[in-house]
């Protein structure tokens, strides 16, 4: 089994304060401070160019933190979370998660601030403004928020995605994803269909080539990655392989999306199936088990629910429990940055 993997990554980057931009103008303290507590005393065009010159310097207003540290002791952590609240607290992988981090936190005896992505505009922004006093991202980061996550005056950690000068919490989602290929062209296929979250355009480029190199990480490209690792590492033919991009906030829709290219497929080739969610997976388990049609000659998940072992799913296993405790660990002891393992797990399929 693999070993947990600590990284240290300080953050050089410099803090920019009320008082840098208040110089960079040539306006006081009190003119600066107005624009962001009381901007209805301010000449329009005067907030207008205190607001672009923070935003090109890196300076996003005042410190919740400091507040919060003005108010009371450390007492709360809040977590901004990649889908809405219906999927954290239903999708398995995700409640495992929030669980590793309540364990952590009752035993703090700390509190629990959960903000879902709700699909409005500006909600990244507005949840970089919690008065919680640390804070962990578990959510891709847009290239144009980096900055602002770096200014943050308060203990942060980035879960499952990484940026340079920041704490982060990712499982060897690269590793696993080839395992699990590996596994599937051990079967021999002639053919393999690759159940994916969205990708981007450039991770799109990826598969089309399958061409490894990105500067993104995030869950879907570090299993993207691997998946053509093991691909090249054999000399598949990328031409035999279908990628098929499904609704991550509705993976039993995998099933029913896939019948129509599985279909043709089984009827004279020998495919293999690799998903990069046991959701996924599953629900094209139970669609060709109503059909009544050839099962591939590999079908391989990545997670290991309760749900996989029942049905004699081959996986790959990642410790979600784990990954919550470590993230607040991270987040409020400065252990740095976590990698935690991954192990395929042989079943059935």
């Amino acid at each position: 089994m693999r070993t947990l993997k600590l990284m240290s990554e300080p953050n050089t980057y410099k803090k920019i304060t009320l008082n840098d931009v208040a110089r960079q103008l040539g306006v006081s303290r009190a003119t600066v401070s107005n624009a962001f507590n009381k901007p209805e005393l301010l000449a329009k065009d005067m907030l207008e160019r205190i607001k672009a010159a923070s935003l090109e310097m890196g300076y996003f207003g005042p410190d919740p933190m400091a507040r919060a540290m003005r108010r009371k002791e450390l007492q709360e952590l809040a977590v901004v979370f990649h889908h809405d609240l219906r999927y954290a607290l239903s999708d398995p992988v995700s409640v495992e998660f929030l669980r590793g981090i309540a364990s952590e936190l009752d035993a703090r005896k700390l509190a629990l601030h959960l903000i879902p992505q709700t699909g409005r505009r500006g909600d990244a922004e507005a949840a970089f403004q919690t008065t919680a006093d640390a804070l962990i991202v578990h959510d891709a980061v847009a290239p144009d928020l980096i900055p602002q996550l770096l200014a943050l005056r308060k203990p942060l950690t980035l879960v499952d995605t990484r940026v340079p000068g920041l704490t982060s919490v990712q499982i060897d989602d690269r590793h696993g994803a080839a395992q699990a290929m590996d596994y599937a062209l051990g079967k021999q296929p002639e053919h393999v269909l690759v159940l994916c979250m969205p990708l981007d355009n450039d991770v799109r480029e990826m598969t089309r080539y399958l061409r490894e190199s990105t500067t993104k990480s995030h869950v879907s490209t570090e299993r993207v990655t691997g998946y053509l690792d093991s691909l090249n590492r054999h000399g598949f033919d990328r031409r035999c392989v279908t990628w098929m991009e499904i609704n991550e906030k509705e993976p039993e829709s995998a099933g029913m999306e896939a019948m129509p290219v599985l279909k043709p497929l089984l009827e004279n080739k020998r495919v293999a199936v690799v998903a990069m969610t046991d959701r996924m997976a599953l629900s094209v388990l139970v669609s060709l088990e109503r059909s009544g049609w050839n099962m591939p000659v590999a079908l391989v998940g990545f997670d290991d629910i309760a749900e996989a072992a029942h049905r004699g799913l081959t996986t790959v296993r990642q410790n979600a429990f784990e990954k919550g405790v470590y993230a607040v660990r991270a987040t409020l002891d400065a252990i740095g940055s976590v990698c935690l393992p991954t192990e395929l797990v042989v079943r059935d399929t």
